[in-house]
């Protein structure tokens, strides 16, 4: 009888664990883990309102763009779900179009302002896949590019050459 009860409680306890666990996830996934679609629209807002110096008008109209592309990209993301190459070129198509409604709301400066950091941000966001890329590969024992890994190189037993297969 304790061995059943035992049982029971040990399942019982790994299952309020597991519940746990799922429910507490998504803190660790920083600031925007918790964001509703409402939240991030604000943010970037209040950001583009720093960074170009937005008037009301300006401000009201940025808004209501980015509320309507983050619909559209969700809506996007259902239909398209699990196609990649769909989605991403999709996404550029409505990154376009939203530069193209942003260089009528913004004034000729605020727009150059807008690209420049844009492509800013997209560098710095590149720069970081490829070093999590790197560690990733660095991880399972290669160097992260295959075809490198029979190259001649000051081994440190990596495993990814021949020397240390």
């Amino acid at each position: 009888m304790k061995t059943v009860t035992l049982i029971i409680s040990s399942l019982f306890l790994f299952m309020v664990l597991g519940v746990s666990a799922q429910q507490h996830g998504p803190q660790h996934r920083g600031q925007r883990g918790h964001m509703n679609p409402e939240e991030m629209v604000k943010r970037q807002v209040e950001h583009m309102k720093t960074e170009l110096k937005l008037n009301e008008q300006q401000e009201k109209q940025v808004k209501d763009l980015l509320t309507e592309n983050f619909k559209q990209r969700g809506e996007l993301m259902k239909k398209y779900q699990g196609q990649r190459d769909s989605v991403m070129v999709n996404m550029k198509k409505m990154e376009e179009q939203q530069n193209l409604s942003l260089k009528k709301i913004l004034t000729e400066e605020q727009y150059k302002t807008y690209l420049t950091n844009q492509e800013k941000r997209k560098q710095e966001m590149e720069k970081r896949r490829k070093e999590m890329m790197d560690k990733r590969g660095g991880q399972r024992g290669g160097h992260g590019d295959p075809a490198t890994v029979n190259e001649d190189h000051e081994c440190t037993g990596c495993g990814g050459c021949d020397k240390h297969k």
